[in-house]
């Protein structure tokens, strides 16, 4: 038995031999399916009924495609732990091999309801992949898991930073030459860089409150990052 073969027998359970073969190539992960095949959102097959057949990604009997557990957390289905510390690559990486054996294009050929389950399927991983890449979107979803929503004023910061995210605003306000522009840059994505440092050891240490504040701190941060890049665009320099 090939290499590839004996890496695809663990999966013969989740798809007979034929059809994955015809259907999928031999070089997805069998740590991959095997993930997958426990994130169906039933007991039993929507298609064909049969008993624990929607226990997993597909049905052991008909082959369809299960309905996702919406309620898996993106970290699980992306087969990361739940850490604010993300290898991008690693994330990269994982979303692109899930992508390609889940993309809509490979029920072209199914029956409409497959179709409609494989949009969900893609669906939910580009919305699981955006979240987690971005360290902000990734905090605020951490914290979300943990039942803590972000305030919706300014009482999380202190007046301090407020006055001087004020200064720093009319700094971009002022500022009319490339160099100026640039040099602001560099200094808002540096302490963004910093912050994100800062709000990973918050979430290490359990600081849950500490972490509400970091990342209402990046928002502004955010903010004026944008403020530096959208008047460099503005007055016709290159970011």
């Amino acid at each position: 038995m090939s290499v590839l073969r004996k890496a695809a027998a663990p999966l013969l359970h989740i798809r007979n031999s034929s059809f994955l073969t015809k259907q999928f190539p031999l070089q997805f992960s069998p740590k991959l399916l095997s993930q997958l095949r426990n994130f169906g959102s039933q007991v039993s097959c929507w298609s064909c009924g049969n008993v624990d057949g929607g226990s997993g990604i597909f049905c052991p009997k008909c082959n369809s495609l299960q309905k996702v557990d919406t309620s898996k957390n993106y970290f699980d289905i992306l087969d990361l732990p739940l850490n604010y510390n993300v290898d991008s690559n690693a994330l990269s990486v994982k979303f692109r091999e899930m992508q390609s054996f889940l993309h809509p294009d490979k029920f072209s050929n199914k029956s409409q309801e497959e179709q409609d389950i494989s949009l969900e399927w893609s669906s939910l991983l580009n919305k699981a992949y955006k979240t987690l890449l971005a360290p902000i979107k990734r905090g605020e979803y951490i914290l979300e898991r943990k039942g803590v929503q972000l305030p919706k004023d300014n009482s999380a910061l202190d007046q301090m930073f407020l006055l001087e995210m004020m200064e720093r605003n009319e700094e971009v306000d002022e500022a009319n030459t490339d160099k100026d522009l640039r040099q602001l840059l560099v200094k808002a994505r540096k302490e963004l860089s910093e912050t994100s440092e800062e709000l990973a050891k918050a979430f290490e240490k359990s600081r849950t409150e500490d972490a509400v504040e970091i990342i209402v701190k990046m928002k502004y941060l955010i903010s004026l990052e944008s403020s530096i890049k959208e008047k460099s665009r503005r007055l016709g320099f290159v970011d």
